[in-house]
């Protein structure tokens, strides 16, 4: 038996957490995975304050802690089932026994957002896991900008979940001490809707970044632009089901230190993909958000 990480767990988050760990051995190992599992083994539980916490009538934010009781029945269906796969790696098992803090946000149908939802943790976690629920035909702009303080390797986890006809620009820029960072967002995206990335990855020692986006239905897009600063690996996949779904990527990296695999299709349909790199130096002659956040460093 687990201990519980949170002092309220619901029944299907605790039954699955155990699932995860039983079931672990059984799915494809990542490279280096032991780095994390071994320190995470010594069942460290991370410290963390300052998250959003808004009642509205077309939104609401709160931990992830909270939320797993509040929204129970939503984040059964989603949490680490349609963006982040619990089952893709033994790493992703591993994460989902561990979570302990992140945030919720959800948006209701049809909202629009004139000003960006700024959400600022600060936090001393090796488990962090976000998800985001943005409803059918809602328009917004979500920014990330998390402190970690941890020094162990680390999993940074967010979800975007994206409605029908939906239009959402996710923004991250988060900082953190971590020896080893896997910073994973990915997106599940329903037809017609849009989806724009912008994350600025800027690392002390080294990071994997992982994105990635399911494209289910007609004329979904997904578009990343992301700069890289720091040793770091990059990889990036999407899935795509219907006519006229198409996804690009952008990156603005150092040469000397990033890798990463060529931009592809994991499985489903052939769809139209494109991928452009750049030199980071470039992002400075950009009109993006990521360069006031990279110059600003």
């Amino acid at each position: 038996m687990m201990a519980k990480i949170w002092k309220q767990e619901p029944a299907w988050l605790e039954k699955k957490r155990q699932l995860a760990v039983l079931l672990q051995s059984r799915f494809p190992t990542l490279p280096a995975q032991e780095e994390w599992g071994d320190s995470w083994q010594k069942g460290t539980t991370g410290i963390s304050r300052g998250w959003l916490s808004l009642q509205e009538d077309s939104l609401t934010a709160m931990p992830l802690e909270e939320a797993v009781n509040e929204y129970s029945t939503l984040l059964q269906e989603n949490l680490m089932e349609k963006a982040i796969f619990w089952q893709d790696s033994q790493l992703a098992a591993m994460h989902l026994a561990n979570i302990d803090c992140g945030q919720f946000i959800y948006l209701r149908p049809q909202v629009i957002r004139e000003r960006p939802i700024v959400f600022s943790p600060h936090l001393n976690s090796a488990n962090s896991h976000n998800i985001i629920v943005v409803s059918a035909g809602a328009n917004v702009v979500i920014e990330e900008r998390m402190v970690n303080d941890t020094l162990l390797p680390s999993y940074e986890g967010t979800e975007i979940l994206v409605g029908a006809n939906a239009h959402v620009t996710y923004r991250q820029a988060n900082c953190s001490t971590s020896k080893n960072i896997y910073r994973t967002i990915h997106a599940y995206q329903a037809h017609g809707s849009t989806l724009q990335f912008e994350v600025a990855s800027q690392v002390q020692t080294k990071a994997t970044v992982d994105l990635y986006s399911f494209l289910d239905g007609q004329n979904t897009q997904w578009a990343s632009v992301i700069a890289l600063d720091g040793t770091q690996h990059l990889t990036a996949m999407v899935d795509g089901f219907g006519k006229g779904t198409s996804a690009t990527l952008t990156q603005y990296r150092d040469p000397e230190t990033v890798i990463g695999a060529p931009f592809k299709v994991k499985a489903g349909e052939p769809l139209t993909i494109s991928e452009d790199i750049h030199p980071l130096k470039e992002l400075a002659s950009s009109d993006n958000w990521l360069k006031q956040i990279m110059t600003a460093e």
